[in-house]
């Protein structure tokens, strides 16, 4: 879970030149961070469920699971499509002005950084 919202923060972070307007922009990398986010707590619950119980539930399990990736990796091609559009510290700085999700990701990054396992 900690690499999938590192990976989420990298890809909000990458950027180059701009078609769209950033507002536009960093609104939709916005909600599809906030939806990844959104997802995760339902990947853990998955993983898990297809690892343990009868056969049929770790199935079942694995096929949801199987869905749910596939959806949050189109959505992490989507982010790097928008990213790719922008000078990456100009739209990290957009996003961290303008969306809770990314400020709230921070903050869990920073705090997973000064824990005492990482010291």
């Amino acid at each position: 879970m900690k690499k999938l919202i590192l990976i989420t923060l990298i890809f909000a972070a990458f950027s180059s030149c701009s078609t769209s307007t950033m507002e536009s922009d960093a609104q939709k990398a916005c909600e599809l961070i906030a939806e990844t986010a959104e997802l995760m707590p339902e990947v853990i619950q998955l993983g898990l469920k297809s690892s343990f119980g009868d056969e049929e539930s770790k199935k079942e399990a694995y096929k949801k699971l199987s869905k749910v990736k596939s959806k949050m990796e189109s959505m992490a091609l989507e982010l790097a499509i928008i990213n790719k559009k922008y000078n990456e510290h100009e739209f990290q700085a957009y996003l961290l002005d303008n969306c809770e999700t990314v400020k709230n990701l921070k903050e869990m990054g920073e705090a997973f950084s000064d824990s005492p396992e990482n010291n």
